[in-house]
């Protein structure tokens, strides 16, 4: 329920802010502009939830919520699903799809991840092509990239200025997606068990996000729900499962962690990782 109440918040805020743009002044726009940031960036943790653990378990109502979390997110839901899981297979190694590169520096890492979907997209949409394992996927597949780019470009038609504030609110968003991605994997190492994400315990970021700090947790199990995330932290703690060096009672988002993380990844040279083994044969995902 807490789940599909922030995804209300998105089906509250969209139609709101298509209707008022006409009647805002630009202040006003950008205020929505702003709580529209605001409610993407919540409902993301619903959506990478969603992908482990269906929020909603009618299988029409979940097919429903998986194109709907994906078009409040800007991401072709079964892309993304296909993307997010091969993250899983390697656990931020080699062969995961959204690696940082050697060398390459927080800011850029965001940036490219961030545009390459919108501009150059051919290798990533080649890589989810040949992921997809049934012919119901791919028709999926192309749905969602139908569904979203079609959204975007029928507003950009119907009205310019709102579709390409729509779009630049949207690029916003992904980039703080990919950063707590960046984050929860700052100084993991793919070939450990006890380091395959970053521990965040700050209760803010927790409360608020479903639990996503235990992210060592989530790589190490990650069909457990949400809610059993700290008792599962606390589990893998007991048997030297979690690197004390990758805990932290700050959150991705606090100031201070931003600031190390940028400071470091600007200027440290990524080392390249093995292949992870760990949890590569671990189902990720009901579906």
């Amino acid at each position: 329920m807490p789940s599909l109440a922030v995804h209300a918040l998105w089906w509250g805020w969209f139609p709101a802010f298509v209707w008022s743009w006409g009647h805002l002044t630009w202040t006003g726009r950008l205020g929505m502009l702003v709580a529209g940031w605001a409610v993407l960036f919540w409902n993301y943790a619903v959506l990478h939830n969603h992908m482990h653990v269906p929020i909603a378990k009618p299988s029409a109502l979940k097919w429903v919520v998986s194109r709907t979390l994906g078009l409040a997110c800007g991401f072709p839901y079964r892309g993304y699903y296909l993307f997010h899981f091969n993250h899983h297979k390697y656990n931020d190694g080699p062969g995961d799809w959204g690696q940082r590169h050697v060398g390459e520096g927080a800011a850029h890492y965001v940036l490219r991840n961030t545009l390459t979907q919108w501009f150059w997209p051919w290798e990533l949409v080649g890589n989810v092509w040949r992921a997809t394992k049934t012919r119901t996927q791919r028709l999926e597949l192309v749905l969602d990239f139908v569904l979203v780019d079609g959204t975007l470009l029928g507003l950009v038609f119907w009205e310019p200025a709102l579709g390409l504030s729509f779009w630049g609110m949207l690029l916003v968003g992904q980039m703080s997606i990919f950063w707590l991605n960046l984050a929860a994997h700052f100084e993991s190492d793919s070939t450990r068990r006890d380091s395959l994400g970053v521990t965040s315990t700050s209760k803010f970021y927790n409360f608020f996000f479903f639990n996503a700090g235990y992210h060592q947790a989530h790589h190490f199990w990650p069909q457990v729900p949400w809610q059993q995330l700290p008792s599962a932290t606390r589990e893998l703690a007991a048997s030297a499962r979690v690197r004390p060096t990758l805990q932290t009672s700050l959150s991705p988002i606090n100031p201070l962690f931003v600031a190390r993380v940028i400071r470091s990844y600007s200027a440290e040279p990524c080392d390249r990782q093995t292949e992870s083994t760990i949890t590569s044969g671990t189902p990720s995902a009901v579906t």
